[in-house]
This record gives structure tokens, sequence and C-alpha cells, in this order.
């Protein structure tokens, strides 16, 4: 038996179905115009790569965005103690400097994603862009003690939030075969990024420029570097737009199988910003120790491989529930062995609670863009982000409850634990489609015997 495709008119009246109104209906109210299907507002916002330098041009911009998403936050952590001594900052106040960044990805989120369906992707990535390069820039301006450092790091925090929500809806359109590989390099920018970043900041930059501003001029220009390379090498199209599609974030929040999404995400995120937090303070030796030290960087370096190795995979994951039972399992097995044994294997469980991690977060990033209509790439990511910054603020505090009820000092890892057994149930509720229409996933799937 052979297959034909579905003719493009079909996916149109199937498009205009799920949203509601079928092509050409008018809508009440405006002027009797018609309402664009969902395929439309796509189609009408493709470009190929090709025509612009070539898909690997895409590729590099989208990595080079995603290593300054994260590098000029992790760049902060190596010379902190520095800027307190300088600017005489508390330890509440230095508290603070670390959590606005995270504070705005959680508030931003949702708001990120209604501009993205209002302007389309490219504005509102390159206007979030702007934002966080000047933040970047303004932390080092030379008057008003602390206050351009913690302005600065606002407006760069907000431009971030903004940012994120609009790359799935570009990647979608980018890269129609190559989304899930888009993603995943766009994950590997994050996690170079923030490797680098708390890699060479205090030893390399301020031991060669022997001020802390000069290390953050440094990932400023870096950030206006990213803004640049958006502005003259990526395609400026309309991409994201949600025409003809009310604003509902009611399917988003009522759909079971997306809840699984949302939980494996949240629970990555509280076992990533949590183990980062205290595995040195449980590390055999204690936290100024080499070993905890040492634990950290396979926490966190052990991501790049494993970021490489899924941008090599050939097949498709990020929709799979099976991948993300074994991620959600072996972060459970690093979270479990880490509370039971850290003091004997401590390497190899914080290598696989960062194996288990980097596989969730990698391809749940990829999940929006392969299962969603156009309109709705943004909100579904932004509804993601949020609950998973919410879990990577809770993360941290809970640890730090559990050590002052007297748990001791492996006792933050019971959240860690909970938060890991949270996601093996959650992903078995993780579904290939959602019955929403013709994203890319789906549309492939529209075949019919003769």
């Amino acid at each position: 038996m052979t297959t034909r495709k579905i003719p493009r008119w079909a996916l149109r009246a199937v498009a205009g179905r799920v949203a509601g109104l079928m092509p050409g209906t008018l809508l009440p109210g405006r002027g009797g115009r018609a309402a664009p299907s969902l395929v439309s507002v796509a189609e009408s916002a493709t470009v190929s790569p090709r025509q612009w330098g070539g898909g690997p041009l895409l590729f590099l911009v989208s990595f080079w965005v995603g290593f300054n998403l994260r590098a000029a936050i992790l760049g902060v952590p190596p010379v902190l103690s520095i800027v307190r001594g300088a600017l005489h900052l508390s330890y509440t106040e230095v508290g603070l400097l670390s959590g606005i960044p995270i504070l705005a990805f959680g508030i931003l989120a949702l708001p990120a994603s209604a501009m993205v369906r209002r302007w389309g992707g490219y504005l509102v990535v390159g206007f979030g862009l702007a934002l966080a390069a000047l933040g970047e820039l303004a932390r080092v301006l030379p008057w008003g003690g602390a206050f351009p450092l913690f302005a600065g790091t606002a407006v760069m925090g907000v431009g971030i939030a903004i940012t994120q929500p609009g790359l799935p809806a570009l990647f979608q359109v980018w890269f129609r075969d190559h989304v899930q590989r888009a993603s995943v390099t766009f994950t590997l920018g994050i996690t170079v990024g923030e490797t680098v970043a708390a890699g060479i900041s205090r030893p390399v930059l301020y031991g060669a420029l022997h001020q802390w501003q000069g290390t953050m001029l440094v990932w400023g220009a870096c950030g206006v570097s990213c803004l640049l390379a958006w502005v003259w090498l990526v395609p400026r199209a309309r991409i994201g737009l949600a025409v003809g599609e009310r604003w509902n974030l009611a399917p988003l929040v009522r759909t079971p199988a997306l809840w699984s999404v949302y939980l494996c995400f949240g629970g990555q995120s509280l076992v990533f910003f949590a183990a980062n937090t205290w595995i040195p303070t449980s590390a055999p030796g204690g936290p100024h120790s080499t070993l905890a030290n040492l634990s950290l960087a396979v926490l966190n370096g052990v991501m790049i491989p494993i970021d490489v190795g899924l941008i090599m995979l050939r097949r498709g994951f990020a929709t799979n529930r099976h991948f993300y039972l074994l991620s959600s399992l072996i972060t459970l097995a690093g979270a479990a062995g880490w509370f039971l044994w850290g003091d004997r294997l401590p390497l190899l469980f914080a290598a696989l609670i960062g194996i288990g991690v980097a596989m969730t977060f990698a391809g749940l990033l990829a999940y929006a863009p392969l299962v969603a209509p156009a309109g709705r790439v943004a909100p579904l990511t932004a509804v993601m982000l949020t609950l998973g910054y919410v879990c990577a603020f809770c993360g941290p505090l809970l640890g730090g409850l559990a050590i002052d009820a007297g748990g001791g000092p492996r006792s933050p890892f019971v959240p860690i634990i909970a938060a890991s057994v949270m996601m093996v149930g959650a992903s078995l509720g993780v579904r290939s489609g959602l019955g929403w229409g013709p994203g890319p996933t789906e549309r492939r799937a529209l075949t019919i015997p003769d």
C-alpha cells in the first residue's frame, strides 16, 4: 500500500477548524475581514535558511544567542566576593543580585509570549537582546555606587526573559525538518555559556584585567555582538504571530499531557539549581574542598557532551515519553545516590544528575515547536518556563529549610529526590501530539492510503 500527502488545501481546512474558524470565515466586529488559518500564518512567515547564507549560519546564530543568554549571568558569581567588598554589599543584597534575573524570567515569560503573538519572533527577540546588552553594559557605570549594578542586572534580566519564548517559534519555521537539532544547538549554547563564563571569569578575565568591571564589560561586548548578529544575519520574518486566534491560556492549563511536560521541566529546574547550590555543602571535605569544586565541574561539564550527542542523534526524541522516562530515572539515580552514598562516589552521582537534567532540558525546549501550531508555540514555551523558574527559585530555598530543620548537610537532597520522582511520574504522561492541528510533527503524519 502506498501513501500520498494530503493536499495543501486540506491542511488549510484542518488548521482553520483548529483555530475555530474556517479560512474565509468572517470575524464579528472586524469589518468583515477573513480570518487567516494557522497554517497560512506560518506559511506567510516562512523563509528558507538557504536564502540567508544557509542553514549552518542560523545554527551558529542560535548557538551564540544561547551562549549569551547565560554567560552574562553566570559570569557574575565567580567575582561576586570582589564585587561585595568593593561596593560594601550585605549578604542579603548579594542574594538579591543573584535572584533578580530568575525572578524576571518567571514573571515576564507569559507577557513576552504575548509580545511574540503581537509583533512576531524576530522583533521581540531582537528587542530582548538589545535590552540584555544595554543592561550588561550599564552594570559597570562608574557613578551611583551599587545602583547601576542592580539596575543593569534588572534590565538584563528583563531582556533575557523577553528573548526566550520567541526562539522556539522561530526554530519551527527556520528548521522545519530539523527543529529538534536546532533547539538542542541553542541548548548547547546555553550550556557552553554557563560553563565558560563560570570557568574563566575569575582566573582568566579578572586575572588579566584586575577589575570586576572589566569582566562584565567582556560579557557585555559579547551581548552586543549577539545583537549585531541578530540584526544582520537573521531573516526579518514576522514569525510566531497568531492572527485570527484569541489570546487564550485555557488549552495550555487544561490539557493533562501538557502538565506532564510542565512537571518534567519544573522538576529538572529544581534539581539543577538546588544541586548546584547544595552539592558543595554536602560534598566530602566541605564546601571549599577540591572534591566540592570538582563535583560541581562534573555536574555542569557533563552536559556539554550530552548536548553534542543529542545534536548528532538522527532519531527523534523530543516527543518520546521513553526518552523522558530514561532521563528522569538517571536523574533520580544520581540524586538518591548522592544522598545515600555521596561520600563514596560523589563524581559518579554528580555526573548522573547532570546527564539526566541535560537530556530533559534539551528535549523539552524542542517540544513546543514540534507539537504546537505556530500561534501557540510561544505561549506553551512561556508557561513551561514560568513553572520552571518558580521551581528553580524554590529548590535552593527548600534545601535551606531542610538544613535549618536539623536534617544535616545532605538533607537538601530530599526535595531534590522528590522532584526526581515527580519527573519519573510525569514522563509517563508526555505525548507525541496534542491534537491542536498541524504542527510540524503532525503535518508529516497527515498521510492517507490510496
